[in-house]
């Protein structure tokens, strides 16, 4: 029992986000979607029918600094912030992409921010392919 020790949370936070990161690029890999209602980090995604719904807490970051965009069927959050105290600055950068299981309608992607979370939802597209093609008869 000697040999045994306790694990401290960064530890364990540190594990889970290799393997969450390892999970990811291996879906990413295969062009498999990501499972669905897990923890990545600390942004959760969650089938609701017509609509994925992620959220995120922002714990100490500022929601103005935080820019959502979806690319393709990546959902990419960024934030910057920059803390003062005791005459010292810190910046801290954030950044969380996110390989989608299916293509959003980005013109219909809604933010929003409560309680120290970020809710972002994401409408499923009905699109089969990534560019609309319009056939003309002559």
């Amino acid at each position: 029992m000697a040999d045994l020790k306790r694990w401290s949370r960064n530890e364990i936070g540190r594990m889970r986000r290799d393997m969450d990161r390892l999970f990811d690029e291996l879906c990413a890999d295969f062009d498999l979607p990501i499972l669905m209602c897990r923890m990545a980090g600390d942004l959760e995604i969650c089938d609701g029918g017509d609509v994925l719904v992620a959220r995120l807490e922002l714990g100490t970051l500022n929601p103005d600094s935080v820019r959502v965009s979806v690319e393709d069927r990546r959902l990419i959050i960024r934030a910057d912030s920059t803390l003062a105290a005791s005459g010292r600055r810190e910046s801290r950068a954030f950044h969380k992409e996110i390989r989608l299981p299916c293509r959003i309608d980005s013109e219909g992607v809604k933010v929003g921010f409560a309680d120290g979370v970020l809710e972002i939802l994401l409408p499923k597209s009905n699109r089969r392919f990534g560019a609309l093609v319009t056939i003309v008869k002559r």
